[in-house]
């Protein structure tokens, strides 16, 4: 399983490596240049409070994670770059879990279930390196889509470890429970 994590980072680390330094784009001037809610982390009523009338109005967590952008970087592009890539390579993870642990379940047919961990890598690397979502490293306001899809993936990961706790551990299946609720 950990050369699957490894080989799933390492295929999106060599994709999108080249263009962690790709200008800001389209809506990108609105969230990060001219947005002043993000030049301070303190309060944090600041970066939780976005701007209206832009893409990150009503999205105060990820106004939050460019604010943390900012505070480490300025306008220098690259860490925005480098967060956006690090919550797809997550989302991917979750993908890789999911699809694990689905085929794995009881419910499943064995035969289905016997290269789980296969079936989940390569469902896991085509996400990961598939054209359509090369937006969600590229151009960074799409953050807040992958910041969606990397919570609805938790979400599911979580309930499924819920699931499948033993029953005489509550404790651990209460824990799931909380990370689903919290994403």
């Amino acid at each position: 399983m950990r050369l699957h994590i490894a080989f799933i980072v390492l295929a999106g680390v060599l994709v999108y490596g080249n263009g962690l330094s790709g200008p800001l784009l389209f809506d990108d001037e609105t969230s990060i240049l001219n947005n002043t809610s993000i030049r301070q982390l303190t309060p944090l009523s600041g970066p939780l409070s976005p701007p209206r009338d832009t893409p990150v109005a009503g999205r105060p967590v990820v106004n939050l994670t460019y604010a943390v952008n900012y505070a480490m970087g300025g306008l220098d592009v690259t860490g925005y770059h480098v967060t956006n890539l690090l919550v797809h390579l997550l989302a991917a993870l979750m993908l890789y879990g999911i699809v694990r642990r689905t085929l794995r379940m009881r419910q499943v047919p064995p035969e289905l279930g016997h290269d789980a961990d296969n079936v989940a890598l390569a469902a896991a690397v085509l996400w990961v390196v598939h054209p359509l979502n090369s937006e969600s490293v590229s151009y960074l306001t799409e953050r807040t889509e992958s910041m969606m899809g990397l919570f609805y993936l938790t979400t599911l990961y979580a309930s499924i470890r819920a699931a499948a706790a033993p029953r005489a551990d509550t404790g651990q299946a209460w824990g799931w429970i909380a990370l689903a609720v919290a994403a």
